[in-house]
């Protein structure tokens, strides 16, 4: 079964979107067959999308993607509902879903309707009509019937889509309405209870089997021609087309015309298309790169101009190169070429920075002490700036402001406003003293009023004297408070509560007030302290406070004497690296932009050079290219065979006529009953359209329809060259572009001649009507038309001046009609190249004449003012009658009109072209002749032998379920059991709704049961004594059901529901033709995709395989299910579908064709497997070859546990020519090299064996078997294919009680079968792989490809699963799963993304980025000071690593999970765990931590080891400590001001508490400059560093000299660590490792030893295996075989 609707099926426009609430799930449509046009039931793919996403959003997000786990959350309440069309519409009425109009719509007459007005097509449609409550929802499945449905007499066809549908609707829903109108109930015939006795029902069964049948004598009469109303067929392309507004008056009309043809019919559109250019736009498309190369050497060339480098190279390699092999090696040349120059242009460049810094230091350490001292004059006005001390540079005046540094590098004003704290807070320790003094004494006071005067002198006297904690005991002994009590935190709540005492709430407040001036006293910075404070009042009215005053303003000068230089080297050394690292910046940005610039500007060079110069040759194609990628397998280092491009392919088309070819069908039924009575008149249709087209000039002479869906085309080029074809109607295209016909010079034939064919001796004629020589042609399928002889000269049978005007072939013989001037018709005959004897004499020169397919007639066409005369002439007495006047009044004059047959030659039609009604018509011709003709034919007289299904009308509105359950099971050997318990069910019920005869329908369903039963020997259990039959009055059932009344009506999962109802419907899989295996896409089949496979690889075509709604049962719902596979093959018609049905309970054969074509596929699920059953075509079939057969058994044995293959008892006798397409198989795949394929037991099932013949059937078929084993010894089929297993089973006759017995047996055997497929996904990939071997004719081991596919499949998903570690990211999260049974892979793992080096290009700002995230998330990342940061970089680290490992055992696991069932050593898998090993190596790397020293402070560098620029901690580099010293000896909590990570004790401010002095080492990398020692130590001046590193950079010595791979000079971006006062010659970075990349990939070397690329002969290698790029030097051809040796 399809999933989606042909075009061409859906003229008319669609009622199905104006009813409210519908949803068609089914449809019925009609498609071309072997036999005919068939009708096929489809599943509406839009319909039911939509229905499941408005009950679950989202569910659904393709056919084959449908998350029926998420529907199982909502409950569904089906009610079947079918019958007669006028009462499902009030039934819709009443539901209020349609109007008055609609209504009127629905029951319109179809064949009145005409080709434009809306229809509702037949099918089952799902209608909500009520809201749901909560998550269940009552839902009707309305079956709507085709407009003969219920008519007992329908066709056959129709009737088989009513069985089918019946058999849907009642799997479907256990409660069904049959809605009966009441016209519809009058007629229907009660079977009559009296008459029940067995014995009369046997007597009538075994008559009703009888049917007589008669040959009659047809014809004795007299030869006659009469004509009848044949049928009417409409298709709105029978209209005069508008020309095109471009279009000349020359090109010619545009009216459709009927085709020739003796037997197939049709008729032909013109459209005149002007010329353009066409264009087949692409996004990303996969190209070969056999496919790329030759679009590239052969096609005009438009290279984007926005092409990079990577895109120009990888066209370069597939096919550039071949055609402009000089401009594409200049290229490379000069791009190497600017990368170096670059390279060392940048390097020039960087040293030059630095000596420029270097002799601009003094300018920069002018500018920054003068920004120091204006800070600190203006902190400090009463300072001289002289009193301050200058730099030692020789400059005497800054030539560049500090504002003008900070507009430069902004980063200076934060690096300076944090340094500039030491001279904004004096940290000398008298002025810090008497700054806390005179401030709380400040303060105190100014708040103090209300205090005891006493008291408060005692309290700011004290505060004065000795600081804060004087000034507290003062307080307390003023109060007399103890001095362990805490005032303020407890007597301030306490004492109003308990005590009475003023004097201790004054302690209180006073408290409070000394508290509120220290902290206030604490936050007055020193400048304010100066500026403000010593000018308060109190201080001035005591001189001895402004001694105090005095001294600390004279404690400033020394202290900022001895500060600022200190601030000033730091921040000359921090301002020169922002300087420096900016200017790295700068000129790696301007050295990247020069060089892109310039390698832009010389790929523009070749790519103008490309269009411009393929731009002049002619060519029809134009290659446009936006962008091209290497598709490239995760991790790979080889080039890949596959690129993705997009832009466009232009072809150049020239002005063209188009022609349409729309042929006319019939339906199988039609066809049946023409070869009964060729007299019947069909209905066909306009169904097939096939196209091809002519450059504007040409003219088509002749077109026929020939049998077999050929073409003969006869056009004219623009100077009258005759060109002749003859080919297949969807390869006619191709002939005419390829040139294949044959050509016949016009001046040869002259230029007025006339044409005539036989279709059956494929004879051409061609008579010049003026040179009167008759040229024959015949058409040969090898050769095409060759000439007979020579041309024969017609003169000396015609008088001078005599022309031919017509010519026809006697259909079926070497004999021609010729009409000439003189309206003389004659007989010429090839054999004897004479003129028969007879002459006919006509009125005048006719303007058509006719043979009649069965080579009886002659058909004359005469022209006149009063109308148009047709006159027949019988051949058998040509010239010797007058003919017959042919009663043709429709016919319109002028209009062209052809003779053909249907079916039968004898059934000839006469058809024209009515545009007034848009329709072809047609007159039947009933022709005798002479001769005496037989017919065999059912006997129909009194007494009847017609069956009594002719007696009633309508009954089967009540017979169909009847029909249902003699075509499929009642009760299968083995039973679905999709719906689970959780599923409330309830009895099975079936109500009638109608006017009239209730009582009757229970004992008439309940005869129908008995009769059923007892005739057909079916096992039935209690499943159909079981249904509640009852009828009710239309108004009684809308009561109860669409009122508040609840019906029992079972309740289903709706995901369990949907599924069910799915798995009935079978899916088409493949078909073979043209000798070759063809998969299917979601059951249709594609021209388009098969031309887009033409050459493609396995795994190619393994993806492009879809088993449509099959897809999400074998992935997901019930992947974990293991797969048994159920086969049915054998002889056509033997009923193979019928028995794989009562065996599994499949629907095959219910509704597309009357024989199985291909391969169709249906599941039956079970509690603990899947039952997949394949229904295969007849083999031997005469539309098969020999190895399409072959090819259709070697996919059935190697995928089945069970083959059944049914043969006739009698046909069937030649075993070894039956079964020759299996012992050809046997040679195709090797079974020992796919152990898991070939494991079927081959059943044999000989039908229709009485119980007598049982034993010596069964010992016969055996010996010819032994035969063919001898005979083939270890080559037979039976070991190779079925590994020896074989059973034979004599099936007793149909209907009898042994027939249904033997299907639980066959049951026992498949349960028996060794488990093949494990899980249902593991049997999807399987199948796949093994159709996708079949077409591409691989015939290598299966594993070998599964595991090709299987790794590359994983390779796509590699990089999600490593870097987030899901499978899919959008649109939705897919997690890890195993493909095989769908089950999440469940190991821990972290939600972080990590970092993957994708494509291997640097991305060192994205890796530092992401490693900066995965830090942050860190729980301990916070921690850090408050440990050794040694410790906290490991314990980071640590992390990291324990993060990375957790993503790399889930992806490991998870590749293990689905290449455990591939056995180790195939190389695609190999390749795939090199890719993953080589992925985890850099995953590691990529969170491995640089841990040297921070370029700004102590700590360490926790950037990635590959970053580039200078280490950096990621902290503000501040310590974040407070003063160990001023914690000791006073209260106040001062912050730490030395860097991060020093050594020693905390120091606020070093000159504060220790010696202070310049570090003897100052300037070195790593000093921390103060010295840490005692202050007045007399010893050398020592800093807390332990080591001073040289700190120089090392690139000038470090690594001086290293060349690397590509020729250019390595520059070292470390910086010296060999301690300062050790003499060293060559400066050696703090690397350990070496950190030049590997010379085959974008790693870093894994040399332990940073300076072994200084060592001769030094190779840098990652580690990592690679793949050699290199062409094998060998020379040879392959010699892996891909075709069997026989086939």
């Amino acid at each position: 079964m399809d999933v989606d609707t042909p075009p061409h099926t859906l003229e008319q426009p669609d009622l199905a979107s104006s009813v409210k609430g519908l949803y068609r799930i089914l449809d019925l449509i009609t498609e071309q067959g072997s036999g005919g046009l068939v009708d096929k039931i489809i599943i509406s793919q839009s319909y039911l999308r939509d229905f499941i996403n408005i009950i679950c959003p989202g569910a659904y997000a393709s056919l084959t993607k449908v998350n029926f786990k998420a529907l199982d959350q909502y409950i569904v309440k089906p009610v079947g509902v079918y019958g007669s069309k006028e009462e499902i519409v009030r039934f819709l009425a009443e539901l209020q879903v349609i109007d008055d109009t609609l209504a009127a719509q629905l029951l319109a007459d179809p064949s009145a309707a005409g080709p434009t007005k809306p229809t509702l097509r037949s099918g089952l449609y799902l209608l909500r009509a009520t809201e749901p409550h909560g998550q269940t929802e009552q839902i009707f499945v309305v079956y709507w019937p085709q407009e003969n449905t219920w008519d007992d007499s329908a066709p056959s066809q129709v009737r088989r889509n009513r069985v089918t549908f019946m058999r849907y609707l009642t799997k479907m829903c256990d409660q069904v309405v049959a809605l009966i109108s009441s016209a519809h109930a009058q007629t229907i015939v009660w079977s009559d209870g009296d008459d029940d006795d067995d014995e009369v029902r046997d007597e009538d069964d075994e008559g009703g089997r009888i049917i007589n049948c008669i040959v009659d004598r047809t014809t004795e009469q007299e030869e006659s021609v009469q004509v009848r109303e044949g049928f009417k067929v409409p298709s709105r392309h029978i209209t005069y087309a508008e020309p095109a507004p471009e279009a000349s008056a020359e090109l010619g009309s545009t009216k459709p015309f009927l085709l020739f043809g003796e037997t197939a019919q049709g008729f032909m559109t013109i459209h005149h298309q002007a010329a353009r250019r066409v264009s087949d736009t692409f996004k990303a498309r996969s190209f070969t790169s056999l496919q790329l190369e030759n679009d590239l050497m052969s096609d005009r060339l438009r290279l984007s101009e926005s092409l990079d480098g990577e895109a120009l190279n990888t066209l370069t390699r597939n096919g550039l190169k071949r055609r402009f092999p000089d401009e594409c090696a200049k290229w490379a040349h000069d791009s190497n070429a600017v990368e170096a120059q670059c390279k060392r242009r940048r390097s020039d460049e960087l040293g030059k920075m630095r000596a420029t810094l270097d002799k601009e230091e003094e300018k920069l350490t002018l500018a920054i002490y003068e920004a120091i001292v204006d800070t600190a004059l203006n902190l400090y006005p009463f300072l001289e700036r002289e009193a301050l001390p200058y730099p030692k540079v020789h400059q005497t005046t800054a030539t560049v402001s500090f504002q003008e540094l900070v507009e430069l590098y902004p980063k200076v004003d934060e690096v300076f406003q944090r340094h500039i704290k030491a001279v904004e807070k004096i940290s000398d320790r008298r002025f810090r003293d008497i700054k806390d003094r005179l401030c709380l004494l400040v303060e105190f006071t100014s708040r103090a009023g209300e205090i005891n005067k006493k008291k408060r002198h005692e309290i700011a006297k004290a505060a004065v004297k000795e600081g804060f904690k004087a000034a507290q005991s003062a307080l307390r002994d003023a109060f007399n408070v103890s001095h362990t009590a805490r005032l303020y935190d407890a007597i301030h709540y306490v004492a109003p509560v308990f005590s009475n005492s003023r004097e201790d709430t004054n302690a209180v407040y006073a408290e409070r007030i000394l508290m509120e001036a220290r902290d206030q006293a604490n936050i007055i910075s020193d400048s304010q302290f100066l500026k403000e404070t010593v000018n308060a009042k109190i201080i001035q009215e005591h001189p001895e406070l402004t001694t105090f005053v005095q001294e600390a303003n004279t404690a400033v000068q020394p202290y900022l004497v001895t500060t600022i230089p200190q601030i000033m080297k730091k921040l000359v050394r921090s301002i020169i690296n922002i300087q420096e690292d900016t200017i790295k910046e700068r000129i790696k940005a301007e050295s990247e932009s020069r060089e892109q610039h310039e390698k832009r500007t010389l790929r523009l060079q070749l790519i103008h050079h490309i269009n411009g110069s393929t731009s002049q040759t002619q060519q029809p194609h134009t290659f446009f290219i936006e962008s091209v990628a290497e598709n490239k397998p995760y991790y790979s280092y080889y080039p890949s065979s596959h690129c993705k491009v997009s832009g466009a392919r232009e072809t150049q088309e020239d002005p063209m006529t188009c022609f349409t070819i729309r042929t006319m069908n019939l339906t199988e039924q039609d066809k049946h009953n023409l070869q009964l009575d060729a007299s019947i008149i069909p209905a066909p249709r306009f169904h097939s359209e096939h196209k091809f087209r002519l450059t504007q000039g040409y003219t088509v002479l002749r077109a026929q329809l020939l049998q077999g869906e050929k073409l003969l085309l006869i056009v004219t080029d623009r100077i009258g060259n005759l060109t002749v074809y003859l080919d297949h109607l969807t390869a006619i295209e191709a002939a005419i572009t390829r040139g294949r016909g044959k050509i016949l010079n016009r001046e040869k034939i002259g230029q007025d001649f006339v044409l005539a064919f036989d279709e059956s001796k494929r004879m051409l004629s061609i008579v010049s009507s003026d040179k009167l020589l008759l040229h024959i042609f015949v058409h040969d399928d090898t050769r095409g038309f060759q000439a007979v002889g020579s041309s024969i000269n017609l003169t000396q049978w015609y008088n001078e001046g005599t022309s031919i005007r017509h010519a026809c072939f006697i259909s079926g013989s070497e004999e021609l009609l010729l009409v000439d001037s003189q309206a003389q018709a004659r007989i010429y005959s090839l054999v004897t190249t004479q003129f028969r004897p007879a002459t006919l004499t006509l009125h005048h020169v006719p303007s058509s004449v006719h043979s009649t397919p069965d080579g009886s007639c002659l058909l004359v066409s005469y022209d006149h003012e009063a109308g148009r005369a047709l006159t027949a002439y019988h051949w058998d007495s040509f010239g010797s009658t007058e003919g017959f006047e042919l009663n043709t009044p429709a016919l319109p004059v002028g209009e062209p009109f052809v003779i053909t047959s249907l079916i039968s030659r004898t059934a000839v039609h006469l058809l024209w072209l009515d545009f007034s009604t848009n329709r072809c018509q047609s007159y039947a011709l009933d022709i005798t002749r002479r001769v005496t003709e037989f017919m065999f034919r059912e006997k129909v007289g009194r007494g009847g032998s017609k069956r009594a299904e002719d007696t009633t009308a309508h009954n089967c509105l009540v017979d169909c379920h009847s029909e249902v359950w003699i075509r499929f099971p009642v009760l299968a050997a083995v039973q679905r059991e999709t719906i689970s318990s959780a599923s409330l069910r309830s009895q099975k019920s079936l109500v009638f709704v109608t006017n009239r005869d209730f009582q009757m329908f229970a004992q008439h369903f309940s005869d129908m049961i008995y009769t059923f039963e007892r005739t057909s020997k079916k096992p039935t259990g209690d499943v159909l004594k079981s249904i509640k039959v009852s009828a009710a009055a239309f108004s009684v059932f809308v009561q109860e059901l669409c009122g508040t009344t609840p019906w029992n009506i079972s309740q289903y999962r709706a995901g369990e529901w949907i599924v069910d109802f799915l798995c009935l419907i079978p899916i088409h899989i493949a078909v073979t033709k043209e000798n070759r295996f063809i998969p299917l896409k979601d059951g249709v089949y594609s021209t388009e995709l098969e031309r887009s496979l033409l050459g493609a690889e396995v795994n190619r075509i393994v993806d492009s395989i879809s088993f449509g709604w099959y897809e999400s049962l074998f992935q997901s719902y019930m992947a974990t299910k293991p797969v048994r596979v159920v086969s049915s093959m054998g002889e056509q018609s033997v009923g193979k579908s019928y028995a794989l049905n009562h065996l599994v309970d499949t629907s095959f054969a219910g509704s597309a064709m009357r024989t199985t074509e291909g391969v169709w596929m249906s599941v039956t699920p079970t509690e603990k497997e899947l039952i997949v059953a394949l229904d295969f075509e007849g083999v031997h079939s005469i539309e098969r070859s020999a190895q399409e057969d072959t090819l259709l058994v070697l996919f059935n044995t190697a995928i089945s546990n069970l083959v059944l293959f049914r043969n006739n008892f009698a046909l069937s006798r030649d075993i070894a020519g039956l079964f020759q397409s299996f012992q050809s198989s046997a040679t195709v795949l090797d079974p020992a090299a796919n152990p898991s394929l070939f494991q079927s037991t081959l059943v044999i099932i000989i039908k229709d064996v009485v119980e007598a013949d049982r034993t010596e059937i069964a010992r016969e078929f055996t010996l010819k078997f032994q035969r063919i084993v001898q005979e083939e010894q270890e080559a037979n089929f039976i070991s190779r294919l079925h590994a020896g297993k074989l059973a034979i089973i004599p099936w007793p006759v149909i209907e009898s009680k042994e027939f249904y017995k033997l299907f639980p047996t066959l049951k026992r055997r498949l349960d028996q079968q060794v488990i093949t497929h494990h899980a249902a996904g593991e049997f999807l990939h399987k199948v796949k792989t093994l159709m996708a071997k079949l077409k591409a004719n691989d015939w290598g081991a299966m594993s070998q490809t599964m595991a090709s596919h299987r790794a590359q499949v994983l390779s796509s998903l590699l990089p999600n699963a490593l870097a987030f570690g899901f499978q899919e990211i959008n649109p939705e999260r897919e997690p890890l799963k195993n493909l095989d049974n769908d089950m999440p892979v469940e190991l821990p793992d972290t939600e972080s993304h990590l970092f993957l080096t994708v494509g291997m290009a640097p991305q060192s700002e994205v890796r530092e980025q992401a490693l900066a995230t995965l830090q942050s998330a860190w729980e301990g990342y916070r921690d850090r000071q408050h440990i050794s940061d040694a410790e906290w970089v490991e314990a980071l680290s640590q992390y990291l690593e324990g993060i990375v490992n957790l993503r790399i055992d889930h992806v490991q696991e998870w590749l293990s999970q689905n290449l455990i069932r591939f056995q180790t050593g195939h190389a695609s898998i190999e390749e795939l765990r090199r890719n993953f090993e080589g992925a985890t190596v850099d995953l590691k790397s990529n969170v491995q931590l640089c841990k040297l020293q921070c370029g700004n402070c102590q700590l360490l560098c926790i950037q990635s080891r590959f970053h580039d620029g200078r280490h950096a901690c990621q902290t503000n580099h501040q310590c974040i400590y407070e003063c160990d010293f001023c914690r000791e000896t006073t209260s106040e909590l001062r912050e730490c001001s030395m860097t991060a990570g020093h050594a020693g004790k905390h120091i606020c401010v070093v000159n504060a508490h220790l010696c202070g002095k310049p570090c003897k080492f100052d300037g070195k990398f790593g000093c921390v400059h103060e010295c840490t020692k005692v202050i007045g130590h007399d010893d050398e001046h020592l800093c807390a560093a332990s080591v001073h590193a040289c700190g120089k950079a090392s690139s000038p010595l470090c690594l001086s000299g290293l060349k690397l791979a590509d020729g250019s000079d390595y520059s070292c971006p470390g910086f010296c660590r060999i301690p300062s006062d050790v003499d060293h010659f060559r400066h050696e970075c703090e690397a350990r490792l070496c950190s030049v990349t590997c010379q085959l990939c974008k790693r870093l070397c894994s040399d332990q030893d940073h300076m072994h690329g200084l060592e001769d002969g030094a190779v840098h290698l990652c580690g990592q295996e690679h793949l050699c790029t290199a062409m094998c030097s060998a020379q040879g051809i392959c010699e892996i075989e891909t075709a069997p040796h026989s086939i």
